[in-house]
């Protein structure tokens, strides 16, 4: 028999999987201004196509890059608020750890109950492990630590994809100059409207754009607002994305620095120690 515990930390062990994924807010955050006259039309065709095409070059250099140390928050409403740190690597495949800390919100209360303030995830190429603690482990009804999370539509914490979503969005625009942890940077900023993804934007191919749009209708996102901070070599300082969902406003952000750096391939946990999320799902589900 299932824990009262253990019944209210399911949807802590989803977000955990959100957070290791990387799974980006979703929801309405606002709307593009519409009613411009041809001349204004044709000086946003020109900006439009100036920024696509610096986009571009910030997506080269940061997937040439291959790796970085991130430090990122997420926080839905009062529900749930998490750091996570650590190194990942995307030259070739995802690799590296990150560690998932719970600072506050309700779940934080359920997942200290069972042990885990903080939760080590592995990213290996085909799925990443959280590690929970022993209560976990004995009450779950499997007797296991790890938790296997396949990749289905995540792309991490790499920082090409908040790139990617400024290129799809119709309102990408270069806002201004920032320092951002001590980094000059240039800010953009747009909105990503699932419904408005029939066309291909500067810098992506339809092939490219079609993947997009398929990952964020599996994410569920339908409409959010994406900020990126770029400094003077292309590389991404900063990305924060925006909306709202069912526990309230969902907010994402993240640093970046030490581009390149060593990551460390982690290997899979024991198979004997780990248990897939889809069997949890079952195991609550009967």
């Amino acid at each position: 028999m299932i824990s009262t515990v253990m019944r209210r930390a399911w949807l802590s062990l989803a977000v955990i999987g959100a957070v290791a994924g990387g799974l980006a807010a979703c929801g309405p955050s606002g709307a593009s201004a519409g009613g411009a006259e041809a001349t204004d039309d044709a000086r946003g065709t020109a900006a439009a196509t100036r920024v696509g095409k610096a986009l571009s070059g910030v997506r080269e250099k940061t997937e040439k890059a291959g790796s970085a140390r991130v430090d990122c928050t997420m926080s839905v409403g009062d529900t749930v608020a998490t750091r996570s740190t650590g190194a990942i690597g995307w030259a070739g495949g995802l690799s590296g750890t990150l560690t998932i800390t719970y600072t506050g919100g309700s779940w934080a209360k359920t997942m200290r109950e069972l042990g885990n303030v903080s939760t080590p995830a592995r990213f290996v190429s085909d799925a990443y492990y959280a590690k929970m603690s022993d209560k976990f482990a004995a009450v779950s009804g499997h007797g296991r630590h790890w938790i296997k999370y396949d990749y289905e539509a995540s792309a991490t914490f790499t920082p090409a994809q908040s790139v990617e979503l400024l290129l799809a969005a119709p309102d990408t625009r270069e806002v201004g100059t920032a320092t951002v942890r001590g980094v000059r940077t240039t800010h953009y900023s747009g909105t990503v409207d699932v419904a408005r993804l029939g066309i291909s934007r500067p810098g992506l191919t339809d092939t490219e754009l079609a993947e997009l749009t398929q990952w964020l209708k599996q994410a569920g996102i339908t409409k959010q607002r994406v900020d990126i901070w770029v400094d003077a070599r292309d590389l991404l300082v900063k990305r924060s994305e925006r909306g709202q969902v069912a526990g309230g406003t969902s907010v994402t952000t993240a640093y970046y620095k030490d581009y390149g750096t060593h990551v460390r391939i982690p290997e899979p946990p024991p198979a004997a120690d780990t248990v897939d999320f889809s069997d949890l799902a079952n195991t609550k589900a009967s």
